[in-house]
């Protein structure tokens, strides 16, 4: 049997947010272009158009996620340390 590999840092999950991020805004970038391209007879060209937004939107909020669970992390952190000190 293996053994899992325990991770020894935060630093090993730090793309996870962004990957996250970016999955959601490619789904809702197609189904939005999906749904213009086909009121519009013109799937193929909106279905890009919609994936190209929502790539961008999507590393937004990857990096939106990603920032806002470090600064928890590092918050987290300097009170254990001044709980530590006293």
């Amino acid at each position: 049997m293996r053994e899992k590999k325990q991770p020894q840092n935060e630093n090993e999950n730090e793309g996870q947010y962004m990957s996250m991020g970016l999955s959601l805004g490619m789904s809702i970038g197609i189904s939005i272009g999906l749904c213009i391209g086909a009121a519009l007879h013109n799937i193929p060209l909106y279905m890009c158009i919609g994936l190209s937004i929502g790539m961008g939107v999507g590393v937004c909020i990857g990096s939106y996620i990603d920032s806002k669970k470090k600064k928890e992390s590092s918050d987290t952190i300097d009170q254990s340390e001044k709980q530590d000190e006293e």
